[in-house]
Formats: structure tokens, sequence, C-alpha cells
């Protein structure tokens, strides 16, 4: 089997299942393929007709959540089995927007309660984010038109949806069918945004269009910006990630919990493929958290100060926003490189469940913002 190296846990899942090739996830080619069945990648790899024409390849699978780097047309076609890790990042993207909303909110000295938060595309990354920003107090309109028809959300206009106090996109990329979402964010539908809208875009570089972006930027047509998927990865627009409030390579989705996830997924779907029972489990490889045991009882702080600050315990998403900065300082030629080498080399990041509260009495609405964002309930000390 052919492996693309940034899969987490590759050799512990798949060393048992077959002679293994890892190989860098962009120079994976149809030569690479010839004597083998099995192609195991993430969402750098572009599979389709070129790659694949010619190979003996029966099983792809992917261990990252969108299909939109597979042609799953033509791998229908060839009687190719895709197996992808839909949802294993999901509750990673929605601390990750939460980290960035608290962010924000110190740099912009502003209160998150309350405000609206249009999220547009309410799959599992999307239902995920609608629980944690309640749990913040904030009020979500959902835009996802697929769901609607079926009746299955409070569905509002896109024009409705992006005029809230908070924007974050969670759509996969799509360009046919009746709702592609390609290039969704342009230059018309930028203008519903008000000026002080926060705009997250954490679903897929695509979606928005980067000079439309630039633009109401320029023209402060938007309020503070977090991106984290660019067109044109690696190779993104150095302009727009010097123009936001704060950008990260891709890594909304990377939590060792997120990865390891999507590894199983398609490890799991490979020993199905070959008919084999599965003996490898992600929990038998991730290491111990950091912080298994956090005590919020003592603090001046208002509530959602110290929610930022218990978070930031955790997840630090700054640090995620200065490593990239750095990439500034490097001539453009090499950046894409470096890009890739961040998402390559992603420290290890925990995800709150992993993470239980010890709290008092006078503590308590702190500890149920907080288990409302997935962190447990460890002992309720003395008040």
């Amino acid at each position: 089997m052919v492996a693309g190296e940034s899969i987490p846990y590759l050799k512990d899942a798949f060393e048992t299942l077959g002679n293994l090739s890892i190989l860098s996830g962009r120079a994976i080619s149809s030569t690479d393929l010839h004597d083998t069945q099995i192609l195991l990648i993430r969402s750098i790899t572009q599979v389709n007709k070129t790659l694949l024409q010619g190979t003996p390849v029966k099983f792809v699978g992917s261990a990252s959540a969108g299909t939109n780097h597979i042609d799953t047309a033509y791998l229908q076609s060839q009687n190719i089995e895709v197996a992808s890790a839909s949802g294993s990042n999901a509750n990673s993207v929605a601390e990750y927007v939460v980290a960035g909303l608290l962010y924000l909110s110190k740099q912009g000295n502003f209160v998150l309660k309350g405000k609206t938060i249009g999220i547009v595309g309410v799959g599992n990354i999307g239902k995920l984010v609608k629980q944690k920003v309640e749990a913040l107090g904030m009020q979500p309109i959902l835009h996802d038109p697929p769901l609607a028809k079926l009746k299955q959300i409070d569905h509002r206009s896109l024009e409705e949806t992006l005029n809230c106090d908070v924007v974050t996109l969670h759509t996969p990329l799509t360009t046919v069918g009746p709702y592609p979402t390609y290039h969704l964010l342009n230059e018309q539908t930028f203008k519903w945004l008000k000026p002080s809208s926060i705009f997250i875009n954490a679903s897929r570089g695509e979606v928005v269009k980067t000079s439309a972006l630039l633009q109401a930027i320029a023209e402060e047509r938007v309020g503070p910006t977090i991106i984290d998927v660019w067109e044109h990865e690696p190779d993104i627009n150095w302009k727009l990630f010097q123009a936001v409030s704060l950008g990260t390579p891709h890594i909304a989705g990377h939590s060792l919990d997120g990865k390891a996830n999507g590894t199983f997924m398609i490890y799991t779907a490979l020993c199905n493929h070959l008919d084999i029972e599965p003996i490898w489990n992600p929990a038998q490889s991730l290491p111990s958290p950091t912080l298994p045991i956090i005590d919020v009882s003592n603090s001046s702080q208002s509530n959602q100060e110290r929610v930022r600050e218990t978070i930031k315990k955790i997840y630090d998403i700054e640090s995620d926003f200065q490593r990239i900065k750095e990439l500034l300082l490097l001539s453009p030629n090499t950046r894409p490189t470096q890009f890739d080498a961040l998402r390559k080399n992603y420290p290890i990041r925990r995800e709150f469940h992993h993470s239980k509260l010890r709290f008092t009495k006078s503590n308590e609405e702190l500890a149920h913002t907080l288990i409302g964002l997935g962190f447990l309930k460890d002992v309720e000390k003395g008040s």
C-alpha cells in the first residue's frame, strides 16, 4: 500500500496490513501506484483519473473530513472503493472557533454573550459550533439549504445569516449541484455583512473569493477576520494573511484526537475491505493529557475572561498565529513548503474533554459554561 506521510499513526495502524510505502502526499504520482491496490492520503493529494488510470488501485482511504480532493465520480465508475473520515475532526474545528472568538474578544475588549452568530453549513462541524456558542450565551442563526429541504434546522436565508454579529463558514466545497459553495462569499455576498461583523472561515479556502475578502477588509466593510483555510494552498495569498486579524495554516481540525479519529476511520474501512478483524485502536497510542485536572475555583476575572484563560491552558490559538507569521521572514518561494511543514509538524493539541474541572459553588456559572464547551466535571469543592 502507498500512503501520504502526513497521516498520523500511519505505521501503528497499517503496517500489520501489508507492505507500506510512505511518500510525500503532494508528490504521489501514478508511477508510485503501479504495484498497489491501496492508497491512503490526506487532503493535499489530488485523486483523479490522471493519478489512478492504469493502476491496480481498488481502495482509496482519505484521513480527512472533506472529499473535494477526490474525483468520486471517476472512482465510482472504476469500482474503486472510497473511504473518508467525515466528522473525525468536527470537535477540533468547533473548539478552534471558540478559541478564536475568545482571542478576538480579548483583543477587542468585547463581550460575546448576546451576540448573534451566523453559521453557514450545519453538518458535523456546524452542529458542534452551535452547541458551543450557545454555551457562551451567543444566539446562532443557521443556513444550510440541504438540511432546510429536509426540515432538519430552523433555516434562514444567506443574507440574514451573513447579517449577524459573527459569521462562521462550515460548508463543504462543491462546484456543481443545486447548492454550489465555490466562492459562496464573493463581491455581492460580502455586502450583506455588517462592517463590524467578525468573519471566520474554517471550511475550505475556495468557499471565499480571496479578492473579494481583501476588498471588504480594505474598505472596512467587514470586522475582525479569522482565516484557517486559503485558496491555492500551500501557495496562499500572503497579502490576505497580513490583512486578517488571526491567520492559521489549515490546522483547525488538527487536534491529536481529530487526526487519530481520521486514521482510525480509514483503518477500520480498510479492514472491512480486506475482510480483516481490526486490532489497532488509537487509544493505545495517544499520550495522556497535559492537564487532566483544571482548578477554576479561585479567580477575580469576569466569566468570559476565565473561560478564555482556561481554554488557553489547553489550546493557545495565538501560538498557531505566531508560527505562521514567522513565514513572512522567508523568501516567497520557500513559504509553500514551510506552510506544509507547519501542518505536518503541528504540536500536540488535545481536546477539551480530556480535562476535568474543579470548582466551588461560587464558580458554578463558569463551570456550567466550560462543561457546555466540552470540559468534564471532576468534583465540586467546598464553597
